[in-house]
């Protein structure tokens, strides 16, 4: 049977929504406050050991011989790994594309800083730490590929020798006549940018207990999984376990961002319990081990791009080279972050022809993985950057040629050059609502006089689109298989009328459970506290993917309104033999299973949950005592991209604009954001001071990424930012309070017409607060190509202006 999934919060059977829709306090936020809230540091099982792991201090060498003798004698100390052991057990990580993962540990050499050569589990991490100290490693130190530039060079050290070069990846895209549009433009406005390495840098870093089970062969991981679905299938692969002998518990954890990495940890702690004899082992990340080789390494990007553009501003064209950085590898995915710039491309704008040519490198940093964005937020800054170049040159403002540009809202559903289609939008809506709340005018007008009197002030504008609700088929170019990500729940009514909601991804911080409730209740018309949401481990769970990629409002929503419709249509067959009627003329409404047309004819859902559960034999004939159902959604429509990736991928394509006022110091370089405007449209917003959260949180990432955050690394590829330190985060009095507002253009395609959104701000806050550095600058004839605009690449903009 065809389930209808609602397409707006009137469609539920509810005569007006009391929570979807509503700001609710958060069902989360109790735990956290009481700090009751199991996280993975606070977890324990009896006669647990401690994990620590010997570091690699060199970037590229051969092992040639591993001591460990010493540390096998140390008191306290029950087990000790080294890469024979991993040799012995262990399978590389599975890559896309493949071929471009190691080991959990280096067996042969390793790849860069602080890859693990050894492990040790004890009593205590004190104990293992001091273990770690007795076992000698020989080293063979190899030539070192210190970036990407130098990984192409045809004499460059070939770090994965079963490969002729370092090249992981070289694809062009070509969608449309490029050539032709460029060139019959009237201006071409090319440009080279830098963006440097940033990443995740959640406030808790990855963690795990492992158990194996050394009879039955099982193994049980409990830690701070964003996936655990996926950590459980890559545990399968790289451990050589049937996949069904995995169980993954994941633990309420302190955000991911896509940054929390946890395969190297997992297998290192679980082959430590299989050595001691299937001791639970723990193992928890420090910050430094994390800012030196952990999961929160991303987006190492040069790029070469170009924009054809008519007389009067109407851009046609867009080509981007790309020259990327993965690090060691493959290992963390981050080869997806260039794919995933197809589904939204050219941005907010129609253009008609594109050209997208990648090459993937190999080099001695540590690998990339995930981030908040997955690749558009650097691709986002180039464009945006091109855009407002153009208007300088054509002397037309910023805002202006945008609103020429804009994909117009007659056109959706709109498919973009690289195949994606946007759902809905209403772009000009966005900017007007965003110039008007900023005053625009008059901002530019303080703008002039500020000038006037030799200060450096800047406005930035900047237009984005966040592709929401992802799909496999998004990330084909790089070898990732698939279309269709699913995900599942379980509701259940107990015989009290009581109601649970069964999930297979734990707490993370965006109020996924809250979501679940308010559409639960919404639906069946309880109270809030009448809805529990519980956790399921991966042995027991529905399929499910978890939260990434913007999608978990809008799957989660569908999943749950489906199985909510399998309940209420075994109601309306028990509610009908109960009441005497086809079950036809049953409907439910405000939580009550009622005969249309028939005022007072009608049951409580909990008086028909306890009919099912206790009066078995008044129920129609085959039905099953059972008020519980689960239902699994995935995005429609998805199809398998062809030969130039063209696919419809991402389902939703929410917008943003943003206005930003800065001023630039002329003797530090120092940034200083003095206003901050946004008005985004998500569709329908299901817990609106969740998007309020989102987007700010998006934005303390963003104003990171395009003013202080910036792995650096030395010639010798050695990493000079492993503390805070070095790696510089923005505090609050670095984060602008900002102004927002919104536009809703509810999806047609979705659960309650609701877009992806947790993304948020980090696709436009980079780009807008460069743009208006470069507003600011331009009286000098200088501009920012380079992130982070840190204060001493600005500085040094200024001296050269004026030499």
């Amino acid at each position: 049977m065809a389930i209808e999934i609602p397409k707006s919060p009137e469609e539920l059977p509810t005569t007006s929504p009391r929570f979807v829709g509503k700001n609710v306090n958060r069902i989360e936020d109790p735990g956290l406050v009481a700090g009751t809230t199991e996280f993975i540091d606070n977890f324990s099982l009896p006669g647990m050991l401690h994990c620590a792991i010997l570091r690699s201090p060199h970037a590229h060498a051969r092992v040639v011989k591993v001591n460990a003798d010493a540390a096998a004698q140390l008191p306290g100390v029950e087990a000790v790994l080294t890469g024979e052991d991993i040799k012995r057990w262990c399978n590389p990580a599975t890559t896309s594309p493949e071929g471009w993962g190691t080991y959990p540990m280096a067996v042969d050499k390793v790849l860069f800083v602080g890859e693990p050569v050894a492990a040790v589990a004890a009593s205590s991490r004190y104990v293992a730490e001091d273990a770690l100290e007795l076992i000698e490693v020989e080293y063979e130190t190899l030539p070192v590929v210190k970036d990407a530039r130098e990984g192409l060079k045809p004499d460059s050290p070939v770090l994965f020798e079963q490969h002729e070069s370092n090249v992981i990846h070289d694809r062009t895209h070509i969608w449309g006549d490029v050539d032709k549009v460029f060139a019959e433009a009237d201006h071409v406005i090319q440009e080279k940018f830098r963006w440097n390495r940033c990443g995740a840098n959640p406030m808790e870093t990855f963690g795990c207990v492992c158990q194996w089970d050394v009879i039955q062969d099982n193994l049980t991981c409990h830690g701070s999984y964003q996936t655990p679905g996926f950590i459980g299938l890559g545990r399968s692969a790289s451990l050589n376990l049937p996949s069904n002998k995995i169980k993954v518990v994941s633990h309420p954890h302190g955000g991911s961002f896509g940054g929390k990495g946890g395969p190297r940890g997992t297998d290192i702690a679980s082959l430590l319990s299989r050595k001691a004899n299937g001791k639970p082992v723990k193992y928890i990340e420090d910050r430094m081990e994390y800012l030196t080789a952990g999961g929160g390494q991303s987006w190492d990007r040069y790029y070469d791009a170009s924009i054809a553009v008519k007389a009067d501003g109407t851009v046609t064209g867009f080509k981007v080279d790309l020259l990327d950085d993965q690090g060691a590898g493959a290992e963390g995915y981050g080869t997806i972050s260039v794919a995933k710039p197809l589904a939204a491309f050219t941005g907010c704008y129609r253009i008609e022809a594109a050209k997208y040519s990648l090459k993937l490198v190999a080099t001695n940093r540590a690998p990339t993985y995930p981030y908040r964005g997955y690749g558009p937020p650097p691709h986002n800054f180039v464009l945006e950057s091109l855009m407002d170049k153009a208007a300088r040159s054509l002397q037309i403002d910023v805002a202006e040629i945008r609103r020429l540009n804009y994909i117009r809202p007659d056109q959706f559903p709109y498919t973009i050059p690289s195949g994606n289609e946007y759902d809905s939008g209403n772009y000009e809506a966005v900017l007007d609502k965003v110039l008007d709340m900023a005053d625009y005018k008059k901002m530019r007008e303080e703008q002039a006089k500020a000038q006037a009197e030799g200060r450096l002030v800047g406005i930035g504008v900047a237009s984005t689109v966040e592709p929401g609700v992802f799909d496999w088929n998004a990330y084909a170019t790089v070898g990732v298989p698939g279309v269709g990500v699913p995900e599942g729940v379980k509701v259940s009514i107990d015989i009290l009328g009581n109601i649970t909601v069964t999930v297979g991804f734990s707490l993370e911080g965006q109020g996924q459970y809250t979501l679940a409730v308010q559409i639960v209740a919404d639906y069946f018309g309880v109270e809030m506290d009448a809805v529990r949401v519980a956790y399921a481990a991966t042995d027991v769970a529905p399929p499910h993917f978890g939260p990434g990629g913007s999608r978990l409002g809008v799957a989660l929503s569908g999943a749950i309104l489906g199985a909510c419709k399998k309940i209420e249509e075994k109601f309306r067959i028990v509610a009908a033999g109960l009441m005497q009627c086809e079950p036809e003329h049953m409907e439910l409404m405000d939580g009550l299973m009622r005969i249309k047309g028939v005022p007072g004819a009608e049951m409580p859902i909990a008086a028909v949950a306890g009919a099912m559960l206790a009066r078995s034999d008044l129920l129609p004939p085959g039905m099953e005592p059972c008020p519980e159902a689960t239902y699994v959604w995935t995005a429609p429509g998805r199809n398998e991209p062809d030969d130039q990736g063209r696919c419809k991928s991402y389902l939703t394509a929410a917008n943003a604009t943003h206005v930003v006022l800065v001023e630039v110091d002329r003797d530090t370089g120092f940034t200083d954001i003095l206003q901050y405007f946004i008005v985004d449209d998500c569709g329908t917003r299901l817990n609106p001071s969740t998007v309020e959260g989102q987007l700010q949180g998006g934005v303390a990432q963003g104003v990171g990424a395009a003013l202080y955050e910036e792995y650096v690394y030395s010639d010798d590829a050695q990493p000079l930012a492993s503390t805070f330190m070095d790696y510089l985060l923005p505090t609050v009095s670095e984060v602008p309070i900002t102004e927002k507002g919104e536009v809703v253009t509810p999806s047609p395609f979705t659960p309650l017409g609701a877009k992806g959104c947790g993304e948020g701000a980090i696709h436009t806050t980079p780009a807008v607060i460069v743009c208006a550095i470069n507003d600011a600058l331009s009286p000098l004839g200088v501009q920012v190509r380079e992130t982070p605009a840190s204060p001493n690449r600005v500085w040094n903009l200024i001296q050269q202006a004026q030499q």
